[in-house]
């Protein structure tokens, strides 16, 4: 219904803020999410990084902290978009239903296999979200008689399989969905298409965004390719796509550019990858913002070699990593402390040994045939190694494996989704990009530890830091100790909510008066905590699948919460009780298995934000 002479939606009914920059709208239904989405889209705010859809809220992430008031009040009064009749256009799939889980599925409905194929192939589905993986909809069916309500009510398997093939159509609570990659899954399969979901080289990737209306149609199987066959297709295909890479790498990569061999990769340690400032925008068809896990380290090295803050450079994880020089070049690393050891090519000019405390942010030039070591970290979990002209390419041993690293407009590896260049191997050569014709900045204009460039840095659109993260008399050039440590625990900045007040007080206590432990299995996707189990109450432990973000401190069932890293999936359905900072998720970043930390909130007393009030 329209809302009166002023045309606009009802206004959301709350609206949290999730973090520095972001803000979490709850709304009645699906379909007040998927018009205020489209009606936010229209506008167009100048400020807006990203708008993700979910099944009954809608994340907007603001540019920086003053955005957030600003977000909430164009909820409160958000034009209706005269494209909201139209969605996100329409689409037919082709399916063969001939899935492992058919006739359970048909019997848990009540109904005959036949009967399941022609009410699902009959009805209308509507991409309510995406998440999960790059290209996964979460499709609803509209309900042509909305007092009996669809049947698509069933419950995911008891035992999720480890893996699910690509193209399979699977049915889980009132939600259809459609793998676009193998992967593991519980979700009851009805079928399979082969309809290319979700494919880097096309505008937009994702076949089915948020608010386009899907069909399917029944098609007769088909013999299925041998594993071989299938083998040399992929195979095939990866040399089709690989052409563009070695034309340009083979060839100076077109006129201009100057790119140029720079470093060989000796041996990569036990995880280097490429990361840059990450892509921001693609959250609403389930790819995340990836990027360096340790955005700070990543800009001072940047800014040691001449290079803009964001440019792609290595994340190592430990290290040692040991690397030749092909060329003249400058180096510079960040992050974790580190040593790092420079055997000269030429007999003449003396190795150089450099110790973890004057290793980091120096500009270190490196001629043709010099060796450097990197690490392993002293102190810390990640090291950055920034290239001066940024790294551009990889040309690996098999000419067939080289890779333009730039994927969806960024050159980072995300690790969940499988996004970008692969982690480097011994043999691979890195080619860097034309220098842009700025100088080094020493590194004691910019310590570490602290925001660049002034109060919040260069970052300051995601967060800025306070004068309290870096109180007198901490350790300035120390990476996980400037400012974060109270009796041996690192203090990891956040903001309580959006989640907050349904899991209570007594949650909230509980997580900012416990020193946590980081646990093994943590990585990029997902730092994991352990410690004493927070309370969850009944009925709290889980919520409709909403939108995440990098810092989200989710709290399972178990009580013991997961602080999303860089990779993490964009939709999640346990409760977030707080968003760590961007200065902690630097912070974070260097924290490896067994390190302490102490949540913190940033202003000191657990203050909750409020949303504006209503007009």
């Amino acid at each position: 219904m329209r809302n009166g002479a002023t045309d606009t939606l009802p206004p959301p009914l709350r609206v949290h803020r999730a973090g520095e920059t972001s803000i979490l709208a709850e709304y009645p239904d699906t379909a007040a999410v998927l018009a205020a989405a489209a009606a936010v889209r229209a506008l167009s705010p100048a400020h807006l990084l990203e708008l993700v859809p979910a099944e009954r809220t809608l994340l907007l992430h603001g540019a920086a902290p003053r955005d957030v008031r600003e977000l909430a009040d164009l909820l409160s009064q958000l034009p209706r978009s005269a494209r909201e009749d139209s969605g996100g256009g329409e689409a037919s799939i082709g399916i063969v239903y001939d899935g492992e889980d058919l006739e359970e599925v048909a019997e848990l409905l009540g109904m005959s296999k036949d009967v399941l194929i022609s009410a699902h192939s009959g009805a209308t589905w509507t991409v309510a979200f995406g998440g999960f993986a790059p290209g996964f909809p979460y499709l609803v069916a509209d309900d042509p008689h909305e007092a009996s309500g669809p049947p698509w009510e069933v419950p995911r398997r008891a035992e999720p399989r480890t893996s699910v093939p690509a193209g399979a159509v699977g049915l889980a609570s009132r939600y259809c969905g459609i793998y676009p990659r193998p992967s593991p899954g519980g979700w009851q399969l009805i079928g399979r298409s082969d309809a290319p979901l979700f494919d880097v080289h096309r505008e937009p990737p994702a076949l089915l965004s948020p608010g386009t209306r899907v069909r399917f149609t029944p098609q007769r199987a088909a013999s299925r390719p041998t594993a071989a066959t299938a083998a040399a297709l992929a195979r095939a295909a990866r040399e089709a796509a690989a052409v563009p890479a070695r034309l340009g790498l083979h060839r100076g990569a077109g006129p201009g550019t100057n790119s140029r061999p720079a470093l060989e990769i000796l041996s990569p340690g036990p995880l280097t990858l490429i990361e840059d400032a990450g892509r921001p925008g693609r959250a609403s068809i389930g790819v995340s913002r990836s990027g360096a896990f340790d955005r700070g380290a990543l800009q001072r090295a940047n800014r040691a070699v001449g290079n803009p803050s964001g440019a792609a450079a290595l994340e190592i994880l430990m290290g040692p990593l040991a690397l030749r020089s092909v060329a003249p070049t400058v180096v510079a690393v960040s992050g974790a402390h580190a040593p790092v050891r420079i055997g000269r090519g030429d007999d003449e000019v003396g190795d150089v040994e450099l110790p973890a405390d004057a290793s980091r942010e120096r500009a270190l030039a490196l001629d043709p045939g010099d060796r450097i070591e990197v690490g392993p970290a002293a102190d810390g979990l990640r090291l950055v190694l920034a290239v001066r002209g940024g790294i551009t390419q990889v040309r690996r041993q098999d000419p067939a494996d080289d890779e333009l690293l730039e994927v969806l407009g960024a050159r980072s590896r995300d690790t969940l989704s499988d996004l970008g260049p692969d982690p480097l191997q011994a043999g691979d050569l890195l080619v860097v990009g034309a220098e842009r014709g700025l100088d080094a900045v020493p590194a004691a204009v910019v310590p570490a530890g602290t925001a660049p460039d002034g109060p919040g840095g260069a970052d300051a659109p995601e967060g800025t830091a306070s004068s309290e993260d870096v109180p007198s008399g901490a350790d300035p050039e120390h990476p996980a100790s400037a400012g974060l440590r109270t009796e041996d625990a690192v203090r990891i900045p956040v903001l309580i909510g959006p989640r907050a007040e349904l899991l209570g007080d007594d949650a909230v206590d509980a997580l900012l008066g416990t020193d946590w432990t980081v646990r093994p299995d943590s990585d990029r996707v997902g730092v994991r905590l352990d410690g004493p189990a927070m309370p969850v109450p009944s009925g709290a432990a889980s919520v409709p699948s909403e939108p995440m973000l990098p810092g989200a401190v989710q709290v399972p069932p178990s009580g013991l919460p997961v602080v999303f890293g860089p990779d993490h999936p964009t939709t999640g359905g346990y409760p977030v009780i707080a968003v760590v900072t961007r200065t902690g998720l630097d912070r974070l970043a260097q924290a490896g298995p067994g390190t302490r930390l102490r949540f913190v909130t940033t202003d000191g007393d657990g203050t909750r934000w409020s949303p504006p009030a209503r007009r």
